[in-house]
């Protein structure tokens, strides 16, 4: 009794010392964090700390999947956390989270956050990252859906009671430099690094007859779904475009044709893409429940639905009186509905997803939200919504929005995708220029859009620095390899973005790799110059590439350098995909491997969405077009047979160790888990054979035991060249280990060997 009664009040003197740490000083003045400080926030997923910048999560909704994590958070105050044991009755500490948590919209289409809630946090004798600090982990808790989460932690050592509203929480935020700790939960899919082909459907099936453009279709692209090597089709826009501006009635279109990107209505597809009513088979639509009762209700008036009141009722009028009766306008909305509806039908029953790009930042000069609603643009001095310009871009055709922190504007454009999702069933979205949307605008929308549909995909467009997006919470981002795909040569300088890319993202990130899209020229154009101006300079260069061709290029396309020339670009066109495929880690970033429409066939000209040009489809029949088509076809297959190729940690093999390549043009790394190892191969050079043997210490194979070297993608076999690869067929545990594998690649082959354990 008499020491208890000695301990009181030393337990009442702790607490009252940190409470005037915590509390008896005035809001306006900052925290002297060698007094006291909170943070080292984490999260803890499977006995694994994370940091709280960004913590990534892959959920199967479909099959109940669930994840579970803890918090931990310190709090320092001197004199009492450093001083003896830091005791429960010393100090309050709570959770806050909305995981789980999506928010609602109200009939006015009001955006409203989650509730927070909140947990208690307790002691825990775990080392603190600050000496002197104590250590306090929150109870497990449970991640169950799809979304953007927050969460952070706070401490209190005034005299209430833990659930008293009037209790003071200062949170780690308050006391020292801290943010909120992030959990993207994103949808299993997307784990899978998914392929994705970027796809314009003013352009599919496009031509020019009698010198008049006419649109490619939704139904071009439906029909030839199955002809598209990737597992995501994302759709650039296909909105009701806009010409004018409305203050003065100028056409204001970019080129013939006018941009995708300039959006009137983003309620409405754009009707060029819509087969015409009088081409449509009206009663084989309605019969395929392709038009739905809320189509009617959408776009007939009241008079129209007293004509027509059942979806049925369609499929009895003709089409003539169809258009007496609803307009070309509103019985195009109708058919470009159900059109787009079979396209994502025919997709899922290929195993596709089909998403759409979500523009943000802009709408024509001629839409009717300038009316509406002037207040969600940025204005220029004369009143008048202001053009967008980026660097030495000029958007003359857009009204920009003032779309930061703009809630009314934005409560607006984030039902745009949800929408489409619940009226097409659409698989998501990409968003345009992603890194300039404020970042909780970017949770509302992926929360919203998970919140229909847990598997939908949210890609980022983040074309900038790297440290302005790593905070993009988008579910995928975009990896800026174009240029080092287009001009380099070396394997260090691919090597060097790799690992920033793995420096800058969360661990777990997906990054979509490209060579190619519709901002930037065809690289495989790109190339086909290079090479062409390097058989100039180079007889010996034109003359290898001929003779490699004579077995897949017709004749007249191996006589000039011009020609013979295009065949080395298709090589270099499948090995960028190669390296965009397989050269992630899955304990860093994945990468997804994307092209443009064309690329799988050697495309040269530009998608080019605001002129006439067409492109060429048909090329993917006639060699060498269709070797390289094929080649897709395999690296496709490749992928799914071999999930180590996307899902495996990753070991660069620089040039500069034993074994590498002095030239540093063979580029070569290991992909691998911890029973299985496989090895790629991609000679960057076009003129030169180059060698490496690179020891595999690091490999998880069996000294003891022969391997055998099964070769699972040859670029020279694939595209018909006259060289063959000769591989060993076995090699021993120790020899990989210690020597390494002797490789001698061609120019522009790239090769994926799987390391497999020969049978007793």
């Amino acid at each position: 009794m008499k020491r208890a009664r000695t301990q009181e009040p030393v337990q009442g003197r702790t607490r009252a010392r940190l409470a005037a740490l915590l509390h008896g000083k005035s809001p306006s003045v900052p925290y002297d964090n060698s007094r006291v400080w909170g943070g080292a926030l984490r999260i803890v997923i499977n006995g694994r700390e994370l940091p709280p910048d960004m913590c990534r999560i892959f959920l199967d909704t479909d099959a109940g999947e669930t994840v579970t994590a803890r918090i931990r958070a310190e709090l320092f105050a001197d004199g009492v956390t450093n001083n003896g044991p830091l005791r429960p009755e010393h100090a309050d500490a709570r959770l806050w989270l909305d995981v789980n948590e999506h928010g609602f919209h109200d009939e006015r289409g009001v955006h409203h956050p989650p509730l927070p809630r909140y947990e208690p946090m307790r002691l825990c004798e775990i080392p603190p990252s600050r000496p002197g600090a104590a250590v306090f982990e929150s109870d497990e808790f449970v991640v169950s859906a799809t979304g953007v989460f927050h969460y952070t932690a706070a401490f209190s050592a005034d005299s209430l009671p833990f659930q008293d509203p009037a209790k003071q929480w200062i949170t780690v935020n308050q006391l020292s430099d801290n943010r909120d700790g992030v959990i993207v939960c994103s949808p299993a899919s997307v784990r899978g690094c998914p392929s994705i082909a970027e796809v314009c459907i003013r352009k599919y099936g496009s031509s020019v007859q009698a010198g008049v453009f006419r649109s490619g279709r939704i139904r071009n692209l439906a029909d030839d779904l199955e002809n598209i090597p990737a597992e995501v089709i994302y759709l650039l826009p296909f909105f009701l475009p806009g010409t004018l501006d409305s203050h003065t009635g100028e056409d204001v279109r970019k080129g013939e044709l006018g941009s995708i990107y300039a959006v009137k209505d983003f309620f409405r597809i754009d009707p060029a893409l819509v087969t015409p009513p009088e081409e449509t088979d009206i009663p084989g639509l309605v019969s395929l429940g392709l038009i739905t009762g809320q189509d009617m209700a959408e776009l007939l008036t009241g008079e129209q639905q007293n004509e027509l009141r059942f979806v049925n009722d369609l499929a009895a009028r003709p089409v003539q009186e169809l258009l007496a009766l609803l307009g070309p306008d509103t019985l195009t909305q109708l058919i470009g509905r159900a059109e787009m509806r079979w396209l994502v039908d025919k997709a899922h029953g290929l195993d596709k997803r089909v998403i759409f790009d979500l523009v943000l930042m802009q709408t024509s000069r001629d839409c009717p939200l300038i009316d509406q609603h002037i207040e969600w643009y940025a204005l220029d001095e004369h009143g008048r919504p202001r053009k967008h310009s980026i660097a030495w871009l000029d958007y003359s055709d857009v009204a920009l929005f003032d779309l930061k922190f703009n809630k009314p504007l934005q409560n607006y454009l984030s039902g745009v995708a949800p929408y489409w999702i619940s009226v097409c069933d659409f698989d998501g979205v990409r968003i345009d220029a992603a890194q300039t949307v404020d970042r909780p605008f970017l949770k509302q929308i992926k929360n919203r859009i998970n919140a229909i549909k847990p598997g939908a995909i949210v890609l980022g467009e983040t074309l900038c620095p790297m440290e302005q997006a790593a905070d993009v919470t988008t579910d995928m981002f975009y990896t800026l390899l174009v240029d080092h795909h287009v001009h380099s040569q070396s394997a260090n300088a691919y090597f060097d973005i790799f690992e920033e890319i793995h420096a800058r993202f969360a661990p777990g990130a997906v990054g979509m790799a490209y060579f190619e899209n519709h901002d930037s020229r065809r690289a495989t154009r790109a190339w086909h110059e290079q090479y062409h101006e390097r058989m100039l300079r180079e007889p010996e260069l034109f003359h290898y590439w001929a003779a490699q061709a004579a077995g897949a290029v017709p004749a007249p396309m191996r006589e000039n350098p011009w020609d013979a020339a295009y065949y080395p670009a298709l090589f270099k066109n499948i090995l960028c995909s190669v390296i965009n495929c397989c050269a992630g880690s899955s304990d860093r970033v994945r990468f997804a491997y994307a092209f443009e429409m064309g690329t799988d066939y050697g495309e040269e000209q530009r998608t080019d969405f605001e002129n006439a040009a067409p492109l060429y489809p048909h090329l993917r029949t006639e060699s060498p077009h269709s070797l390289l088509h094929e080649a897709y076809n395999e690296l496709a297959r490749v992928k799914a047979a071999h999930p180590l190729l996307h899902q495996g940690r990753v070991w660069y093999l620089r040039n500069g160790g034993p074994g590498g390549d002095p030239a540093d043009q063979l580029m070569t790394w290991v992909k691998y888990d911890a029973s299985r190892a496989i090895l790629i191969a991609c000679n960057l050079d076009p003129g030169s054979a180059h060698r490496v043997c690179h020891p595999l210490p690091f490999a998880p194979l069996d000294p003891q035991r022969e391997y055998r070297i099964v070769s699972l993608f040859d670029t020279y076999a694939l595209l018909g060249a006259m060289h063959r690869n000769r591989l060993r067929e076995r090699i021993t545990g120790a020899e990989l280990m210690n020597t390494g594998l002797p490789l001698l690649l061609p120019p522009l082959c790239a090769l994926i060997l799987d390391l497999v354990p020969a049978h007793a």
